[in-house]
């Protein structure tokens, strides 16, 4: 025998009624089967709701007595067409007749006891039992059973406790009769409700349709027990909130009870158990996707590689502590706050108690948060008025539960667990771990519940590096790295790395999608945006988003964007950019953004910010962590420079080169910020500051080949013809260069004695001679690299090799990530 269960969601309609009705007679074709069916979506709510509007004396309980009514008999409509069913719709209207009435008794009474809102609360599944019996009888014989015939419970209304010796008597008589009456038809029987044993209705607790399905399997020695819903299966977490959650093949009974106990809505907390008694396989399936294999929940966890296999989550939970010096070493603390707390029925979710006996934390429902607080106070009066005793209590928390019958002897999940979070700074209030090790429970603010679920997941689940990138400036270093992201796209997913744009920005608009920008029509989308660009509005939309591993981009020369970093770094987020801004900040601000960074455990890189795509940074770290001493850093760093003085041959004068230059775009649009030299200025400082040296940028010694008069004044197209002051002087120092086997370099020198950026005449021996075109290189002379320096060299400007640059680091950030 199987037994088949059908939830309110998959009875939403007459179209899902019609589905229902498939699965049940396909499934009658091969076995013997007994449907267990909740009331029709929202339907139990809408029954409470009337009954409390007619125990205050509002009227509109009728209005929504209507609405239900309304509901049926169009479902009914729906499935019998012209045709109709006159018996059920004469059924159906003396059911509703019966509501009413007693809905109408309420409204009069001004009051209803427990048991009359049990009643009330019955004529749901009442209403679809009748409806699905009859049409499937349709098809396949079928006929109505009324749960109160089989289900025997205690007093306790709208909660009762099943007396399983009488229900499994009652059960298996009623079948036994029911084969020799019914022969090869289909029962369908009301899930939720039951009755006393003197016959009055009760309910064994919300979304108990699941507990009526696997009472009656049990009773039965169903050999399978399924229950359809609106989803495909037990997912790892809730799709709603982790858009990479999937479908277990298969839990373990255990499994499945601790994840429904911490909040998995598929199942029931209570189901199991009967189940596990008779150790009856429950499996779950998708009315919406038959063909979907669903989860399997018996007695092995199955086939799973992984240490985790499912993430839950109880939110609305609030945290008290009790903690003082009167607990420590003291008998009957804890007897005393269970004990008191549970005679005011109370419900304790999470016990969590450090060795040293001075606190006792307990998680427990936002709706009896109140009432426990008060009652403990009352306990504990003396001990709080002497001040020895003390509550503190948390709201808006969330329960997280990560379970797994793998867990039990694996070490190393909690460390990973909470290095994960530690790195994203996610604060755990309260942790709780049974003996068994089958479940790990921290509480966490629910502000960080998203992320928290998000994180654990990705941390145990997932086996690509994700990471989520918000490009500031997609102008031409910008909109290259996306090209080059989206050229790589296929080795990146080879790699085992999700790269998602999850928002992008121009000086006038942003584009925002939390589930990855398409690369291929980003600009199109940006420019229809009407989404306008606020850099701090941006920083917390993207706060909003609770993603995980992400890095701002920034591809500007912005300093109102370095001036968001910080926001960004506290909303946890690393910083990926070829921008200087940062690096050159005056030495006070500078430290505190490297302190924010390492107090957050964020990544900030900057390849970039010298020698554009050339691993200069990279190369001077590793030299530092490998304990060798620089002596020396000099190097040509401003590629409009290098192509300046690499062209500047006394065949034309210099003043035209610089024009030329401008023309093609081998400059700022401002010439007088290259010829300046305060970007190779910038460069020094930055690399400087890598050694640890404390420095300004007004220690760095910098020659402005601009002349005083051109400096300060508005930039025009005469700027040129006022600069030919310049060449003559030039001309001369390019001829007594050459005369001296030399050529004029634009560089930069780091080192103990001297920091400078200034125009010097170099040996044609001497590597920075040998420059062509835009190039930058850079010289290390360092303790092991004393005789010969180490040479980086290669074009040190261009958008492609920036954006090559900045792409390396995004690349870094992955490799360093620990998950």
């Amino acid at each position: 025998m199987k037994i088949i269960k059908f939830g309110g969601s998959s009875l939403a309609d007459a179209t899902r009624i019609r589905t229902a009705a498939e699965i049940i007679t396909t499934a009658a074709k091969s076995d013997r089967i007994v449907v267990i069916v909740s009331a029709m979506q929202g339907v139990t709510n809408q029954l409470l709701s009337a009954a409390q509007l007619a125990s205050v004396g509002n009227t509109s309980y009728s209005e929504v007595y209507a609405e239900l009514a309304d509901r049926h008999f169009k479902a009914l409509r729906e499935l019998y067409g012209e045709k109709g069913n006159t018996l059920l719709h004469q059924q159906l209207s003396d059911l509703f007749s019966e509501l009413y009435d007693l809905l109408h008794g309420i409204y009069l009474l001004r009051d209803y006891p427990a048991s009359a809102l049990d009643t009330v609360a019955s004529f749901g599944e009442r209403f679809s039992a009748l409806i699905i019996s009859n049409y499937v009888n349709e098809y396949y014989p079928a006929y109505f059973v009324d749960a109160r015939e089989l289900i025997i419970t205690d007093a306790q209304f709208t909660n009762a406790r099943v007396l399983f010796d009488q229900t499994n008597i009652a059960i298996q008589h009623y079948f036994k009769q029911a084969e020799k009456e019914h022969k090869k038809s289909i029962a369908v029987v009301t899930g939720f409700i039951a009755s006393t044993e003197d016959g009055r209705t009760t309910t064994i607790g919300r979304n108990g349709s699941d507990y009526s399905a696997a009472i009656i399997g049990a009773a039965l020695n169903a050999k399978l027990i399924e229950i359809w819903t609106d989803v495909d299966g037990v997912y790892s977490a809730d799709p709603r909130i982790v858009p990479e959650a999937f479908v277990l093949a298969q839990l373990s009974y255990e499994e499945a009870m601790e994840l429904a106990y911490f909040g998995a809505k598929v199942l029931h907390p209570a189901t199991i158990i009967p189940a596990i008694t008779k150790k009856i396989p429950l499996l779950i399936k998708n009315t919406l996707n038959p063909a979907a294999p669903g989860t399997l929940i018996t007695e092995s966890t199955g086939q799973w590689d992984g240490i985790a296999k499912g993430i839950s989550a109880i939110d609305n939970a609030t945290l008290i502590t009790v903690h003082g010096t009167h607990m420590l070493g003291v008998p009957g603390t804890a007897e005393r706050l269970f004990k008191i707390l549970a005679q005011h029925q109370v419900n304790i979710i999470l016990i969590s108690q450090a060795s040293s006996e001075h606190t006792l934390c307990l998680a427990i429902s936002e709706t009896q948060a109140k009432l426990a607080r008060r009652v403990i106070e009352e306990e504990f009066y003396y001990e709080i008025e002497n001040h020895v005793t003390s509550i503190d209590q948390k709201d808006n928390q969330t329960i997280v539960a990560i379970v797994s019958d793998r867990m039990p002897g694996s070490p190393g999940v909690s460390g990973k667990m909470f290095q994960a979070l530690g790195m994203h700074n996610i604060n755990v209030n309260a942790i709780a771990q049974g003996a068994s090790e089958r479940n790990i429970s921290i509480v966490v603010n629910s502000s960080e519940s998203t992320r928290t679920l998000n994180l654990i997941h990705q941390t145990f689940f997932e086996k690509t590096k994700r990471l989520y990138l918000c490009v500031i400036g997609v102008g031409n270093i910008g909109s290259a790295l996306l090209q080059q992201l989206q050229q790589q796209r296929a080795y990146l997913i080879n790699q085992g790395y999700d790269i998602r744009i999850c928002a992008v920005a121009n000086s006038k608009k942003m584009l925002i999608n939390p589930n990855g920008i398409d690369l291929d029509t980003w600009q199109k989308a940006l420019d229809t945006s009407t989404l306008a660009f606020h850099p701090h509005e941006l920083a917390q939309k993207i706060t909003q988003l609770a993603l995980i591993n992400v890095a701002l981009v920034d591809c500007t020369a912005s300093a109102d964007i370095v001036n968001i970093y910080q926001d960004c770094v506290r909303a946890g987020m690393h910083i990926v950019t070829p921008n200087k801004k940062a690096n050159v900040l005056p030495w006070h601000d500078y430290q505190a953004f490297m302190d924010l960074l390492k107090k957050r455990q964020k990544y900030f890189l900057f390849e970039a910010n010298v020698g554009a795509g050339l691993p200069v940074i990279s190369t001077l770290k590793d030299l530092i962590a490998g304990g060798d001493k620089i002596i020396k850093i000099e190097g040509i760093l401003s590629g409009t420079l290098s192509y300046l003085f690499n062209n500047f041959d006394g065949s034309q004068p210099f003043s035209k080169l610089v024009h030329e230059a401008h023309n093609h775009g081998y400059t700022e649009p401002d010439p007088r910020e290259d010829l300046s030299g305060m970007d190779v200025g910038r460069k020094l400082l930055i690399l400087a500051r890598q050694l640890g040296w404390q420095m300004e940028l007004s220690d760095i010694k910098v020659e402005n080949l601009v002349p005083k008069a051109l400096q300060d004044q508005p930039y025009t197209e005469t700027f040129y013809s006022q600069l030919t002051q310049v060449d003559k002087k030039l001309h001369q120092r390019a001829e007594d260069a050459r005369k001296r086997n030399m050529v004029l370099r634009y560089a930069g020198v780091l080192s103990k004695e001297s920091t400078r950026a200034s125009l010097q005449e170099v040996p044609l021996s001497n590597p920075l001679a040998a420059t062509r075109s835009s190039d930058n290189i850079i010289a290390f002379t360092t303790q092991r690299y004393c005789q010969t320096p180490l040479i980086i060299q290669g074009p040190g400007a261009g958008a492609a090799v920036t954006a090559m640059g900045v792409f390396s680091d995004i690349l870094k950030l992955l490799h360093y990530l620990p998950y």
